[in-house]
């Protein structure tokens, strides 16, 4: 008799990454339920017979990563068609390089959102790529997406997978074959789905299966961006990713999933073949302002793969260390994460409001105006330019 690969690593250490559902030999050994603290991770059913496969795909017990810091090459990047640069969350290199598989008869996977929450689905048509665009703030339910990657293989499709890191780790752990091209995000953590259904229910008086958002909207710039509240097509509201109260909890990882506080799978060189995520702090002179992208290439394959798409989008070639610098969850980032317990702890007894007034709140005005004096003139104008356009 052999343990689980939960009963191992247990659910502190469990990034959801459904690596051990994929790997399980029996179906309905493993479900994979939201917790209380709202993360989807496995629950062993009486159907184990405890053979202990699933621990061979668990990135946490499993590590491997044969990629090469020799590899690595780091650019600043953005296409050069307008149309996709609009509809993605920075430089719209994702859609770039998902064309490549589209248009030749691949399979792209990605994350895309179903009946509120996010899911990971295989695409082949160019007009589904509007799905898998833009950054989605949440866990996406990864399911058998990893053997469905294999069998495609076998079947001689060419396939590339985008997920967070400890997603990757595991793809590749399950999945080993040259016409595989994994993806991977600069991941801030995963936050809770919990806080954000009580979120929209006590805000929007709605069941999340009613709302879809846009957690990137770039109408008023891709460093200014907004978040966009939908009720299938109606837009509800729109809130600057400063003045959420939702997503301010979020980027002050107060509700994360534990293991992404000190993430085992934010490392140099990185598990994925190509890396991709928001330039923030990038310089002037490397920057679009409509978007722009780092890349980061990992392996040969990667190389390959961006040679392919050099002609259809700007790039120039950067440090790691320019990189790094406004992107420190690129490499061995450690979170803080002295409130979650607390905050666990009120959660059921409290409103969102009141959760956000104890322990994520706004800075004062005064406070804004010592240490971020350009948001401030930023805001100011943004009000005045409403007030003008109201007449």
């Amino acid at each position: 008799m052999k343990l689980s690969a939960i009963e191992v690593i247990t659910y502190d250490k469990c990034t959801g990454c459904y690596g051990c559902l994929n790997t399980c030999p029996v179906h309905g050994a493993i479900e994979f339920k939201l917790t209380d603290e709202g993360f989807y991770k496995p629950f062993i059913t009486d159907e184990c017979i405890h053979c202990g496969y699933c621990q061979e795909g668990c990135p946490v017990i499993e590590k491997e990563n044969d990629n090469l810091k020799e590899d690595l090459e780091v650019y600043s990047c953005w296409s050069k068609d307008e149309e996709i640069l609009k509809n993605s969350s920075s430089g719209g290199i994702f859609s770039e390089l998902a064309k490549v598989y589209l248009e030749n008869d691949g399979v792209v996977f990605g994350a895309k959102w179903q009946d509120g929450e996010i899911v990971h689905i295989g695409i082949t048509k160019l007009e589904e790529l509007k799905e898998l665009q833009k950054s989605k703030y949440l866990q996406s339910k990864i399911e058998y997406s990893y053997i469905k990657v294999k069998e495609l293989l076998k079947e001689g499709k060419k396939v590339l997978f985008v997920g967070t890191p400890c997603e990757i780790a595991s793809l590749n752990l399950i999945v080993k074959d040259e016409n595989l091209v994994a993806v991977d995000l600069i991941c801030h953590g995963i936050p809770s789905y919990t806080t954000y259904q009580k979120y929209i229910r006590e805000n929007f008086n709605l069941n999340i299966k009613n709302i879809i958002v846009d957690f990137r909207n770039k109408d008023t710039g891709w460093e200014n961006y907004n978040l966009t509240f939908k009720d299938k097509d109606k837009i509800i509201i729109k809130n600057n990713h400063r003045e959420d109260i939702w997503f301010r909890g979020f980027l002050q990882n107060i509700y994360l999933n534990k293991p992404c506080y000190n993430c085992e799978f934010r490392v140099i060189p990185r598990v994925a073949d190509i890396t991709l995520g928001d330039f923030w702090g990038v310089p002037q002179e490397l920057k679009n302002p409509k978007g722009t992208s780092i890349v980061t290439i990992n392996t040969k394959k990667g190389r390959e793969l961006f040679e392919k798409i050099k002609n259809n989008i700007e790039y120039m070639e950067t440090t790691f260390e320019v990189a790094h610098k406004g992107n420190p969850c690129l490499y061995n980032h450690k979170l803080n994460a002295s409130k979650r317990e607390k905050f666990y702890k009120d959660f059921p007894n409290k409103s969102f409001e009141e959760l956000h007034k104890k322990y994520f709140p706004f800075p004062s005005f005064f406070i804004k105006c010592i240490f971020f004096p350009r948001r401030v003139l930023g805001f100011l104008k943004r009000k005045i330019i409403k007030i003008i356009k109201r007449g």
